[in-house]
């Protein structure tokens, strides 16, 4: 489509400019360049008409997916239509901004139902655990790793135990009790070699898995002994972003730098299905998955192209398609699907927490109070509070009321 290989923003607005010239709308084109502070330069473009095509593509591939939803109809997708009741959070409640001294990498909400406690990881290797409504700190991990501390995420059974990565290659599982005070690190691995960008706990609590910019994912499983074993390492060509398990706890979805298709990695027989992301079936990378959540039906996957997909589980089948953020592949971007399965959420380059419902595939919200990258997303036990964390050194606490 082009000369030469340029950034996405600079393409899209290549097009509009081709458009617009072929069109005959000079006036909206030298406005456009004049606030978009870019010169149009149709020797970029190799041939004519090219957004009109792009836009009879994007029909002929609708049209597709009418005809093939048409043909096998599934009635259980039909939640997805259902709207919401506007009831999520999306009003300020309150900041932690006294926690860390640096850069907030990562957070969770103590899984303990009536527990206030949210603990966070930072660049200045620590991670704390505060009761989010005093803003007293309970406990200060110190020496956990000699590096950032770059994920957390607690047993979806045993609320005691959280799972935390690092920066230094290392991952480790501490103890926090319900009351937050007594803490204690129970074991560090080593088994990789770079960043180890996610540690996620299997849903049954039995496993956990690590995956790392050694390009590499490690999975431990619970022995006799009570104690979590290194049982497989899967190696890919490229680095790892993210990875997630499946609700029934047998599969691990990767997430693969210069891939278009989703890895599962199943963990029984080590063996890897694939998935390709791509509707047409081709095999050219258009965006590669960056983030997970996961339902018992859907997969939502965050791409490194300001988009976001919502998967049928197990399969290429896209059911909902989110636009709006501006996510890119420097960006460490991060999801959540609300607890009533009618919103979903993303952090954004440009500081804003997203929000779009998933029937109408709308933005129907941006939280504004960052003023720095957003790292981190979490919903409280309760499910009434979502919690975002960043580089502004900051907790924000979002609830579904004003008060």
């Amino acid at each position: 489509m082009f000369t030469s290989e340029i950034d996405p923003e600079l393409e899209l607005t290549t097009l509009i400019f081709q458009w617009l010239s072929e069109r005959g709308y000079s006036q909206t084109l030298e406005r456009l360049e004049a606030e978009s502070a870019i010169t149009y330069n149709p020797e970029l473009v190799q041939f004519g008409s090219q957004l009109e095509s792009v836009y009879n593509e994007h029909k002929h591939i609708q049209m597709s997916m009418k005809l093939a939803e048409e043909e096998v109809e599934d009635m259980t997708d039909a939640e997805l239509n259902e709207l919401g009741d506007s009831r999520f959070p999306q009003h300020l409640l309150d900041t932690l901004d006294k926690v860390h001294t640096s850069n907030i990498l990562c957070m969770r909400f103590s899984p303990f139902d009536d527990s206030h406690i949210v603990v966070t990881g930072s660049t200045d290797k620590t991670i704390k655990v505060t009761n989010y409504l005093t803003k007293e700190v309970l406990y200060t991990f110190i020496g956990v790793s000699d590096a950032p501390m770059i994920s957390l995420d607690f047993n979806p059974v045993n609320p005691e135990l959280l799972l935390a990565s690092s920066v230094d290659g290392s991952c480790s599982i501490l103890r926090v009790p319900k009351d937050g005070v007594n803490c204690e690190c129970i074991e560090t691995y080593r088994q990789h070699k770079k960043y180890v960008v996610r540690a996620r706990w299997s849903p049954d609590g039995q496993s956990f898995a690590t995956c790392s910019y050694d390009k590499s994912i490690a999975h431990y499983k619970k022995d006799d002994q009570g104690k979590y074993s290194l049982v497989k390492v899967w190696d890919f060509p490229n680095t790892i972003e993210s990875l997630i398990y499946t609700p029934d706890s047998k599969y691990i979805v990767a997430g693969v730098r210069e891939s278009n298709y989703l890895h599962y990695l199943n963990v029984d027989d080590f063996t890897i299905t694939r998935y390709n992301m791509n509707i047409n079936g081709d095999d050219h990378v258009s965006f590669s998955a960056m983030e997970f959540s996961v339902t018992d039906k859907y997969l939502l996957v965050s791409t490194d192209r300001n988009r976001l997909i919502l998967f049928k589980l197990h399969s290429d089948k896209q059911m909902r398609n989110f636009y709006g953020a501006s996510n890119d592949q420097y960006t460490t971007t991060r999801n959540k699907i609300d607890p009533s399965g009618k919103y979903v959420y993303s952090t954004s380059q440009d500081h804003y927490l997203f929000v779009w419902e998933i029937a109408t595939q709308k933005v129907v919200a941006k939280l504004d109070h960052h003023k720095l990258s957003v790292r981190d997303l979490d919903f409280s036990p309760n499910r009434d509070l979502l919690a975002s964390c960043g580089f502004d050194k900051k907790v924000c606490l979002w609830s579904i009321s004003k008060e």
